[in-house]
């Protein structure tokens, strides 16, 4: 994995390099700039190695791949910059997040400088989704391929979209429940997480093999990523993890967590959690007794066993799948990294 990252993150340097290199205004070049440094700063680069892997498995043309695979992380830029603009997080990898950085860069300009840094963040964001698809389409692999790709990339951002819209809607969404969150978690985090890069890493391997067991590997690991991510959101080391392990409740997310807690707490309790999820700003007194109730009422076990449970799923799948039995053994590894992880 660090072997990849390295060529990733190079990869990308050298795309924002050529990008930057066609531009002449200065504040636009300060914008693109800070697109870039938010593209490589930190991150495990999960995304393009599974693009990689997914093309490894069928193919080992190696013609562009790298390049294609960067493009995945330039759109998580455009996400996040837009998801921490929904959520008004202002830190992310234990920095401020792209639209704080923005506004500190106005601050001596205007009065109005986090409305202004919020709406040129927006379209940041917007042209990190532009800049993805040219990482595909200019990396260098077949055209027939690349097509096929950038529509898969498309077609990442409708799902994550969708996703994003019941997240936006579940707090105040009486009828929200289990179900609603596994598609939540299908849509929001596994299509763009784990089964789309490894979906269009196949399609750049031009495979012709049924990739129907790779996908179900990716949907059962996608969504074990992000019960594992909602733990460690809520239990984790901040200094690790680089946000608030506050934050989830402050913005008040129906995580699996908070769901199984509401479900099996006593009624006093529950009120207690629910008041927690509105209330925006949680007290330190507030939040312990929150998570020790998360803890008692079996919650967490809930949370970490299905996490578990999915993860054999994905490896059941995997061991179905046709190809590269060095990619395998990587696939098969990384399923266990995904929900052993500390951030």
């Amino acid at each position: 994995m660090l072997e990849k990252k390295k060529i990733v993150e190079d990869s990308l340097s050298e795309f924002f390099r050529n990008k930057l290199a066609g531009i002449s205004d200065p504040f636009i070049v300060d914008i693109v700039t800070k697109i870039r440094d938010f593209t490589l700063n930190g991150g495990k680069r999960v995304r393009p190695i599974l693009i990689q892997m997914g093309h490894d498995l069928y193919s080992r043309d190696q013609e562009g791949v790298v390049m294609a695979s960067a493009s995945i992380e330039i759109l998580q830029t455009y996400l996040l910059i837009h998801d921490d603009i929904i959520d008004q997080s202002d830190y992310r990898r234990g920095r401020p997040s792209y639209h704080k950085q923005v506004e500190a860069l106005l601050a001596k300009r205007t009065g109005d400088a986090r409305r202004i840094a919020e709406n040129l963040a927006i379209v940041a964001g917007d042209l990190a989704e532009s800049y993805a698809h040219q990482a595909i389409l200019e990396s260098g692999v077949p055209f027939r391929q690349a097509y096929l790709a950038s529509l898969e990339l498309t077609n990442i951002i409708e799902k994550t979209g969708y996703g994003q819209l019941i997240d936006i809607e579940s707090p105040f969404n009486d009828a929200f429940d289990e179900e609603s969150l596994m598609k939540l978690h299908l849509w929001k985090t596994a299509k763009y997480t784990v089964e789309g890069p490894l979906r269009i890493g196949a399609i750049l391997g031009g495979t012709e093999e049924d990739i129907s067991d790779l996908l179900a590997y990716g949907d059962s690991l996608g969504v074990a990523f992000q019960l594992h991510d909602d733990i460690i959101g809520l239990f984790g080391e901040e200094s690790v993890t680089g946000k608030s392990v506050k934050s989830d409740v402050n913005e008040g997310k129906k995580t699996l967590l908070m769901l199984k807690a509401i479900e099996r707490s006593t009624v006093a309790d529950a009120a207690f959690l629910k008041e927690c999820l509105k209330s925006g700003n949680v007290s330190d007194t507030d939040f312990e007794r929150l998570r020790n109730i998360v803890v008692s009422t079996g919650s967490l076990d809930y949370s970490t066993e299905m996490a578990a449970k999915l993860v054999k799923e994905a490896k059941n799948h995997l061991h179905r799948i046709r190809g590269n039995p060095d990619v395998k053994k990587f696939l098969d590894w990384f399923a266990d990294y995904l929900v052993s992880r500390k951030n």
